[in-house]
């Protein structure tokens, strides 16, 4: 039901069904291992796919049921970060809340935290849907998705100074100007 799709020194990627692939014996070594699940499942569409995608509220219960395989993978402060795409109204220029009510719907039966919400920001996204965007001219192309950081524990493992950067010539103007404006008010 699955296959290795490419192999590096550092890992497999492997290709099929996930629910398929988490229950196999295989991954047995690494259950309750796993410092971070990282995952785009497919988003809440309005038509059916070939890799047959589901839709409505059967996609918030499919998503929720892969909450179980994936904590099980996690070690005691392990996360899980789930990428969720937006999604519209079937025939309406109206945006749908589906993705939201079913990353809710994953978190709170799946007794997750939610740490942190991310927006991943991409100029370059096709228009869509392309009806209001492009022929009917009623709405701007959306250009993000929003990423969730859950995890089993409301402290999971994480550190920060990987990803600082140091501050601009601007913000360094800003903070003394502020620390000048406390001192003269202090």
């Amino acid at each position: 039901p699955y296959s290795v799709a490419y192999r590096t020194k550092l890992g497999r990627m492997y290709q099929g069904k996930s629910d398929e692939i988490l229950k196999e014996r295989y991954f047995d070594s690494l259950r309750g291992k796993v410092n971070l699940v990282f995952t785009s499942p497919p988003f809440a569409l309005n038509r059916k796919k070939h890799y047959g995608n589901e839709v409505g509220d059967e996609y918030i219960s499919w998503l929720s049921k892969f909450g179980p395989l994936l904590k099980e993978m996690l070690a005691p402060n392990g996360s899980i970060v789930i990428e969720l795409g937006n999604a519209w109204e079937s025939g309406s220029p109206v945006m749908s809340t589906l993705p939201m009510r079913a990353l809710l719907d994953f978190q709170t039966k799946n007794q997750l935290h939610l740490c942190q919400e991310f927006i991943w920001f991409n100029p370059a996204k096709l228009p869509s849907p392309a009806q209001w965007v492009n022929v009917d001219r009623i709405r701007v192309k959306d250009s993000f998705t929003r990423l969730w950081w859950m995890s089993t524990t409301a402290r999971p493992k994480a550190d920060n100074r990987r990803v600082l950067r140091q501050y601009s010539d601007s913000m360094k103007k800003l903070l003394s100007l502020m620390l000048l404006a406390g001192a003269v008010w202090g």
